[in-house]
Order: structure tokens, then sequence, then C-alpha cells
């Protein structure tokens, strides 16, 4: 018995270690970088790929104007330095490909190069050579500078002519002011490094290395213990074989602050499919084809960014011709999805506890507090969207979380499955199942949720209640073994281990834009708060148990005129705590605002487990509860898990 205690007192500190150590884990991670404000000011960027040079020779001033006037946002060049130490806008190292001369940049002057036709080499779609013989030169910087003083650019250190490219260029953005509306970009980090220690509010882009670095991190989910010594990845949409540019990919890079663009896109489908993935800027030789693809995406979803609502066509259409064609069923849905809602289960709850049958409403109260809290855990785990999110116009019950799996489904099935396996009689049970359809029904009507978010939520809400009846006589053994001291423990051990996981599950969300069209507020919709609410009332409840079982415990039978007094007084206790301290501390997501709604619910979880039955004790509204002799059957008030005590009063 003595190595029992001393194993479960080991138990009980184990997830308090963790917990601290998540925590700690946590407070190490990087903060997000600041944006780029010439990048965050828009959805999706239309970046010029050397100009717009599917319509004019590429890194020439014609190919920058006529970008512009196509709808680019933003103008991208290649650089490359003369003989005599001016920085031109030429992508290769040499002339031959798009000049009528030959020879390396670096050994021609600015003259030699201004001499050659830039025009030359370059065909439209049909073959043609329209820019030859037209006087059409490769640009230096200072000029695009001069040309293009409120454009942002994205200028590319080539590294054919050497490091001495690097000093000039920063001398020229600094010359200009251009820190603001400049990033600067190269395939090396050396080139990047004294660009970043002279110039640290210029954005720059992560080399591959950089990029490789992170790719694999965020495989692993270890992206947020990494500060990225830049503010944009600029990458293919596949590399080496592989898919870069995946939602994955993109919500881990937003965690950090990082914007993500992919080169070099010209096809309308690519277009579609990156900017679907969530990229935040599209390199294209052909800006106009991308300000279409926006449009149209504009047009069609109401966002331009994001997944690709295509996929749940089918069951948009299904829910929509529900709304439409059974409308008059929408106020019945409505009052069935009630009975699914965390807030009438915590009307309900106390009122069994208190009132009806005391066992039974422990064993309620419990499943509702574990099972409200892994759906939270599983909904930042999943970080799905719910049909309203996509379409906003479906939308007839506002939610603030994600979509898989349904609370209101894996709720209803664990804690009216928990009622039906505690109550005798089939007719009873055939009644508490048809509830349960019910209310995962009406999540479809009301637009809150797809197919596979209740399937999946009745499926969990189940293997809860398969685990509870297995597990409750056991947890109950252990219980009994443990002090007053210990079960409080316990109770507070429980809450953790749920909320070190949702910690965990949050933060790797931190910044992270979902753009979807219905989502008004992206860290809500990603905060740890729902998972911390559960937790900390089953904290509060376990503590109220242990010390009223430590007073003898209350008895919830009597008169019926005391139960209701019971009834009235408890529940002004819990409003005059929720409102009150709801009043008092903030909301929000900061970690300040998580601990305090931590106490908050701890002591509405402890006014309804403890402190009210021994206040109805004190005033005479019950009695305590009469010696009787213990049981492990799972439908007694002693089959209920840990932190609940065996026989709680």
């Amino acid at each position: 018995m003595g190595a029992g205690l001393r194993r479960a007192r080991l138990w009980l500190l184990l997830p308090i270690v963790v917990t601290v150590a998540v925590i700690a884990a946590v407070w190490a991670q990087a903060d997000p970088v600041e944006p780029v404000p010439h990048f965050a000011e828009r959805d999706v960027s239309i970046i010029a790929h050397a100009g717009a040079q599917g319509h004019a020779p590429p890194n020439t001033m014609e190919a920058f104007q006529a970008a512009v006037e196509l709808g680019a946002d933003v103008l991208e060049m290649d650089l490359q330095i003369t003989a005599d130490g001016e920085i031109v806008t030429i992508h290769d190292g040499t002339v031959d490909r798009t000049t009528d001369g030959s020879g390396p940049v670096s050994e021609l002057t600015l003259a030699e190069l201004r001499a050659l036709d830039a025009g030359y080499t370059w065909r439209d779609e049909q073959g043609g050579t329209p820019f030859r013989g037209h006087g059409v030169r490769h640009a230096t910087l200072r000029e695009v500078f001069e040309a293009f003083p409120d454009t942002p650019l994205v200028i590319e250190l080539k590294t054919d002519g050497g490091e001495a490219i690097i000093q000039p260029t920063i001398d020229l953005i600094v010359e200009y002011d251009r820190g603001d509306s400049v990033a600067v970009a190269s395939f090396r980090e050396e080139y990047l490094q004294p660009v970043r220690a002279q110039l640290p509010g210029v954005a720059t882009n992560m080399p591959e290395s950089e990029t490789y670095d992170f790719y694999v991190r965020q495989l692993f989910g270890l992206h947020p213990w990494w500060t990225p010594p830049g503010q944009l990845f600029q990458v293919p949409e596949h590399f080496d074989g592989r898919r870069v540019v995946t939602p994955r990919f993109v919500r881990a890079a937003e965690r950090l602050g990082v914007e993500v663009h992919v080169w070099t896109v010209n096809d309308p489908e690519q277009m579609h499919r990156v900017l679907d993935a969530g990229a935040h800027g599209i390199i294209t030789d052909y800006p106009d084809r991308a300000v279409e693809v926006l449009a149209e995406r504009e047009a069609a979803r109401g966002d331009v960014r994001g997944i690709n609502p295509d996929q749940y066509d089918d069951q948009l259409t299904r829910i929509e011709y529900l709304q439409q064609q059974y409308g008059w069923l929408t106020p019945v849905m409505s009052t069935v999805t009630f009975f699914g809602d965390e807030e009438a289960y915590l009307l309900l709850l106390p009122i069994i506890y208190w009132v009806v049958n005391r066992r039974i409403g422990i064993r309620l109260g419990v499943m509702l507090l574990l099972t409200a809290g892994v759906n939270s855990l599983l909904k930042l785990g999943f970080a799905t969207p719910r049909p309203a999110y996509l379409d906003p116009g479906l939308e007839l019950a506002r939610e603030h979380s994600f979509g898989l799996p349904s609370g209101h489904a894996q709720n209803a099935a664990a804690i009216w499955g928990v009622l039906a396996a505690s109550l005798r009689g089939w007719p009873v049970r055939i009644g508490l199942v048809a509830l349960i359809v019910a209310i995962g029904w009406s999540r479809i009507h009301l637009g809150a949720h797809f197919l596979e978010d209740i399937f999946t939520g009745w499926l969990v809400g189940l293997l809860l209640v398969v685990l509870y009846l297995w597990l409750a006589p056991r947890g109950a053994r252990w219980v009994r073994r443990l002090s007053t001291g210990e079960q409080i423990a316990g109770a507070v051990a429980a809450s953790l281990l749920l909320i070190a996981p949702a910690v965990l599950l949050s933060s790797r969300l931190i910044n992270v834009s979902f753009p979807w069209p219905g989502v008004i507020d992206a860290a809500e919709l990603a905060g740890a708060s729902g998972v911390v609410t559960a937790a900390a009332t089953l904290a509060g409840f376990g503590i109220g148990l242990a010390l009223l079982h430590a007073r003898g415990g209350f008895d919830h039978r009597g008169p019926i005129g005391r139960r209701l007094l019971r009834l009235v007084v408890g529940l002004v206790g819990v409003v005059a705590i929720w409102q009150g301290l709801g009043v008092l501390f903030p909301g929000g997501e900061e970690p300040l605002a998580l601990v305090l709604r931590y106490v908050r619910y701890a002591l509405v979880g402890l006014w309804v487990g403890g402190v009210a039955p021994l206040l109805f004790r004190r005033l005479g509204l019950a009695d305590r509860l009469p010696p009787e002799p213990p049981t492990t059957e799972p439908g007694d008030g002693s089959a209920h898990p840990a932190p609940v005590p065996a026989r709680a009063g």
C-alpha cells in the first residue's frame, strides 16, 4: 500500500512537471518577425519577374513600365556589376543571351553595355522580334530608383561578378532612401549578410540553405523555435521532386511572420494551385494573367488566398438546399442544437447534481469537462474550416472555433451516451440516441459543420464513453487511496494534462492568417481559451468534490421546496462568480488573460462541486450524506474517473 501510494504521488507530479516544461518550451519559441509593409498591405502581391518579360525584353525599362501598366504590385529585377562599378539590371553573367553582343558583364563598362541592343533576341508569342533595333537597353539600378520612386522592388544580387556587387547596391539603397520599399534577394547567404548587418530594416529573402533549415523543421513541427534570418521565402512550387508550397508550409511560415512568394508562375492553373496553398506572392512573367486570376477568385470566393472550396461544393450545395427548401425547420434545428451547446450542459448538469441525482450529476459533469477539453484540443490539431467560414451566407449559428470534430456531435455522444449507459430501459436509451443524431444533423442544417466533422465527433464521443465505462472503476479505486490533498492535486494535474498540449498546439498557429472569407478573428480561432475553460472547470469541480467528500458530502434528496431553493442559491452563485469575474478579468488569448480565465472557471467549478453543496447544508437546504457501502459498479457515484473522489458527496 505504501509503495502504491508513493507511485500515485509520483503520477500526480508528472503532469505538473510536463506542464512546466511545455510552458518553458513555448516561452522559448521565436516571436514572428516584423512584416514587410508593402507586402503585408496586400492579400497577394503580383511580382513582375524581370519586369513583364512575357511582354517585353527582361530587365529593361520597357519591361518594368509594361509590368506597372499591366497591374504588377512589385517589380523584380536581377543585378550585375559592370567593369566600372555600375549596378545594372541583367540576369545573366554575360550579355550573349539577351543582347547582340557577347562577353561577361563584369568586363564591360556601362557605356559598352548601353551600346548593346537588349531587345535584339527577345521574341513574342508569334516568334517576332518587335523590340529589335528600337533602342532598348538594360537599365541601371539608379535609373530604376528614379523612374519608379513609389513602386516596391525586389532586387536580386547575382553572383557572377563576385561580392563586389554588394556594397554599391547597399550604398544606392541608402542614397535613394529605399530601405522601406526594397527587398534584397540572393541565392547565397554571404551576399545577404552585409545587407542584413548594415540595413537591418531592409527585407531579405532566405536562400536555399536557410529555406531548407526551415523546411525540415516544419516537417517535424519544430519551426516555432527557429528565428528566421529574413522576411521572405521565395521558392518554386516543386523542388527536387517534392512539392514545397503546401498549406502546411505556408502556415508554418506565417507562424514566423514570413511571406511565401512562388516563382516563376505563368500558368493560370498553377497560380490557382499555389494560391489554394495560401501563397502570399506570385512571381510571374505575365502580371496581367495574375490580375485576371485574382479577380476571378475574388468574384467567386470573396477571398483570393486559401483553401479551394470546390472540394466542399457538394456539401455546401446540400446545406444551401436544406436552408432554402426546409427553411421552416431552422427554428427547430436551432432548438435542437441548443441541447448540444456547452451552455445548456453547464445549466443542466448543476441541476442534476444539486437537485435530481448527485451521482449521475458527477458522472455527466466530469464527462462534459473531459469531452469539451478533448474536443478543443482536436480542433486545434486539425485546424479545419466550417461551411460558414467558406461561404458566410450559410451561417445560421455563429461559431468561433475550427470545424473538425464537431463539438456538438462529440459532446452529445459523450454526455447523452454516458446518461444512456447510466439509465435503465431501452425506450429512454433509444430516445437519447435519437437526440444525439438530431443534434449532429442540426449542425449541418445551420451551416456549422461538414459531414466529416459530425461523424468524427460521434466517433470520438463514443470512444470516450467506452473508455469511461472501462476506466471508471479503476480510477475510483485509485482515487480512494489518496488523501484529500492528493485528490486536489490530482484535479489540478488532470487539468494541466489538457492544457499542456493545448498551449503547444495553439502556439504553432500564432500569426497564421486562415484566409477563409467567414473568419473575422484568426487569433480567437486559434486560441487555447476553449481548453483552458474546460480544464479549469474540471480542476475546480474535482477540488470541490474532494473538499465536500472530506466534510461528509451532501444528500441531493429532500422535499421539492428545499431542492428548488438549492437550485436558486446555486445558480445565483454561478452567475455572480462567472459574470463578476468576467467583468474584472480581461478576455483574449494573451498569457495573463488565460491564467485569469483559469482562475475564473476553476472558481465556478469549485462552487458547483463543493462550495455550493456545503452552503446548502449550512442553510439547511441539504443534509450530510448518510453512510453507504462503497461500490465500483459503473453506474454508481464511485465510478467516475480521477480526479473525482469515489464517494464524493
